[in-house]
This record gives C-alpha cells, sequence and structure tokens, in this order.
C-alpha cells in the first residue's frame, strides 16, 4: 500500500495538465487506430474513456453516449456510505441483520447466509465491491438511505448521472415491462427468476410464477421489455460522468482524502471481470475498479497503476454483441492495447511480445462477473467466501 500512498498523495498535490514536447501525447493515437478497428468489427456499442492521471492526456470514444451501469452504480453507493460515516452517522463495524426481504440474485457471499445473521457494514462494504454482491448492495443503500445515494453525487460535485436504483427495482422495473403482474412477485420469487439460466428458462419461469400458459412469452418479448427499461435511464451514466467520479475518487476529493484512499483500497480487491480490464494487463500491474453485468450490458470502471507513480484512469461500457464473452474481449483487448501505448519504447522493446487478455472459456449466457486471478500483493486481501458456485445471474 506504501506504492499507493505515494501515487495518491502525488495525484492530490500535482493535478497536472498535458505538456507534451511536441504538443500532444502520442498514446491517443495509436490507441484510436486500435479502437476503430475494433468498433469496425464489433456488432454492438461501447464507450471509452482513458486518461492519463499522471499528465491530463486522454482519449475518449463516445464518451457522451448514455450507457448503462450495471454493478457500476455500486461505487456510487460506496461514496454514499462513506460519506455517512464522515458525517459519525455509523461505522464499519455496525451489524446490519439479513432478512428474508434481502434475498437477491446475483449474491455470492450472501447468498451463503442463514436469515437473522448479523453482517457487519465492512463485510458487505468488500462483498459489494470487491464480489458485486446484490444482496449486500441492497443492505448498504437500505441502510444509507436511496435518496442520499442519489443526493451525495450532488453534493460531490458529480453529475450526468440518471437515477440510482436498488437492485431488486432493476427486477422489478425490468419484469414490469414484461407484465405488470411481476410486480407482486416476492424478493424470492425474483431471486429464484434471476437464478434460472439461459435467459429462454428465465422467461418461462415469469409465464409459470404468472399462472399462464407455456410460451405467453418468449425471448423477444424480454428482449423488448429489457431495451424499454433501459431507455428510462434508470442506472445509466456517460462515461464521461463515470470516469469523472472515478478519478474525483483517485485524487482524494471525494468525501475526504482519507475516505477516497480507503474507497481506492476497496477496489483495488475487486475479484470480478477476468477478461475485463484485469484480462488485458499483466497480472502485477495493480488495478482498482468495479465491474457491471446486467442482460446484454456490460462495463469495467477503474484505475490502474504502472511505474513512476503513474495512474491511468479507464472506463469502459459495452451494449450488445453476440455474447457476454464477445462483449468483455473488447474491453480486454481495448485495456491491452491501451497498457502497449503507455509504454515507453525501451519498455516496448524489452518485452517479447504483447500482452494478451486473458480469456476464460465462459459459457455465452453467463450473466454474472467471474472472480478475476488474485491481485498483486499491493491489492491487499480480498474478501471470499468459503466456497464458490456459479452464478448464472446478473449483478
Amino acid at each position: 500500500m506504501r506504492r499507493l500512498a505515494a501515487i495518491l498523495t502525488l495525484l492530490l498535490a500535482w493535478p497536472r495538465v498535458a505538456s507534451a514536447d511536441g504538443y500532444f501525447a502520442e498514446w491517443p493515437i495509436g490507441l484510436q487506430g486500435d479502437v476503430v478497428r475494433i468498433a469496425r468489427t464489433f456488432p454492438g456499442e461501447f464507450a471509452l474513456y482513458v486518461k492519463d492521471l499522471s499528465d491530463g492526456s486522454r482519449y475518449t470514444y463516445n464518451s457522451a453516449t448514455p450507457m448503462y451501469l450495471a454493478s457500476g452504480i455500486k461505487i456510487a453507493v460506496m461514496v454514499a456510505l462513506f460519506k455517512k460515516m464522515e458525517r459519525g452517522e455509523t461505522t464499519l463495524d455496525k451489524e446490519l441483520v439479513y432478512r428474508e426481504d434481502h434475498v437477491r440474485d446475483g449474491a455470492p457471499l450472501l447468498s451463503y447466509l442463514r436469515v437473522g445473521t448479523p453482517v457487519s457494514l465492512k463485510i458487505l462494504l468488500e462483498a459489494m465491491i470487491q464480489q458485486s454482491d446484490n444482496a449486500a448492495t441492497d443492505m448498504i443503500i437500505e441502510h444509507v438511505g436511496l435518496d442520499k445515494v442519489n443526493l451525495t453525487l450532488v453534493e460531490e460535485g458529480v453529475f450526468g448521472f440518471g437515477p440510482i436504483t436498488t437492485l431488486l427495482d432493476v427486477r422489478r422495473r425490468m419484469y414490469r415491462e414484461l407484465d405488470p403482474r411481476t410486480e407482486r412477485f416476492t424478493p424470492m420469487e425474483l431471486a429464484i427468476i434471476g437464478a434460472t439460466t439461459p435467459v429462454e428458462a428465465r422467461v418461462a419461469k415469469v409465464v409459470e410464477l404468472l399462472g399462464e400458459p407455456p410460451g405467453r412469452y418468449k425471448l423477444a418479448d424480454f428482449d423488448d421489455a429489457a431495451e424499454r427499461y433501459y431507455a428510462s435511464g434508470a442506472n445509466t451514466a456517460s462515461i464521461e460522468a463515470m470516469a469523472g467520479l472515478v478519478e474525483n475518487i483517485v485524487r482524494g476529493k471525494v468525501v475526504s482524502p482519507e475516505a477516497s484512499r480507503k474507497m481506492v483500497e476497496v477496489m483495488l480487491g475487486t475479484e470480478t471481470g477476468a477478461a475485463r480490464i484485469r484480462g488485458g494487463l499483466p497480472i502485477n500491474i495493480p488495478l482498482a475498479h468495479k465491474t457491471g453485468t446486467q442482460y446484454r450490458r456490460i462495463g469495467d470502471f477503474g484505475v490502474f497503476f504502472l511505474s513512476g507513480n503513474r495512474a491511468v484512469l479507464f472506463a469502459a461500457a459495452v451494449k450488445g454483441g453476440k455474447s457476454q464473452r464477445q462483449a468483455e474481449e473488447v474491453i480486454g483487448k481495448i485495456a491491452n492495447r491501451t497498457y502497449w501505448h503507455l509504454l515507453s519504447p525501451e519498455e516496448q522493446d524489452a518485452l517479447t511480445k504483447r500482452p494478451k487478455p486473458v480469456v476464460e472459456d465462459d459459457d455465452e449466457e453467463l450473466t454474472e462477473d467471474k472472480p478475476a486471478p488474485p491481485p498483486p500483493p499491493a491489492a491487499g486481501k480480498a474478501l471470499r467466501p468459503k466456497k464458490k458456485k456459479k452464478e448464472l445471474l446478473e449483478e
């Protein structure tokens, strides 16, 4: 953590602007060619924001386009929690009781707990960010207050976000677009639906719980319902706005310098998104980030740290694609090319081959973030459940 502390101190004290000898940094030029080639062959859309925080040089692609953040909104929830702690209204030692109405799909840690189990905010925070646990997220939102989550962004000077909702409400809103009667489904029923795979079987489960004959709704109906939900603007922001939030945290400008540092430390322990930013970087490069995954939408938002106290902001969101695996490859490839172009000529020459994204052989219908390889020593020890089971769920 000494290196991280030195980087964050430098960023806070010395927010420089670009001043390359040739007026412009060269790496965005090289990255532009790579991004254009990837965009030509990808059957979907993506938005990208990359910024070298050591000199202010940056590269953007569709950065003003609103993109669905999925579990990327958990960064905002984390900020609101630290804001509440800064006001002296709570501590990470405080325990919340896990209730039946907290049951969620996409809860790789809390799904192991018995109802009635007390859980500290520290564990909930780490589960929310590092494992993208939806139950932990909604428990924190309930503790902080959803209105406070949205208000905190404004108070911290972060704009460009649509309304943030609970993860339970994400399910309710999406299924409501399919059939308004799903509003009566309990959290447990919604969790059962979310745990059903593939998506066609999930739609069939909705039909079953509605008491309708098989085939009442099909995958095409769910596609249309999902797109109507995404069009509502909930849990959505431009990549530029999302990157701005992450940058302010890294620079120590959110809540307080100490709170910002602790938030970065938590994000360094993220285990999800092995084939996204993490897949495009050497394993020894520290990465503080948060991933997001929802039906036909993924994202990864964070900062990685190169040698020479050089922090690089990287935020990307992807819409569509033939599969989640293909969408993840887009982020992994662009992260890999970003890393390559940021290296000095000497560093490039020292490499025997260019690093390639690590892409696991995931089921194409897999819609949750999978744990990445263990983070480098600087990332600290991440929270892990006693055992893993393959969750076929959205975050």
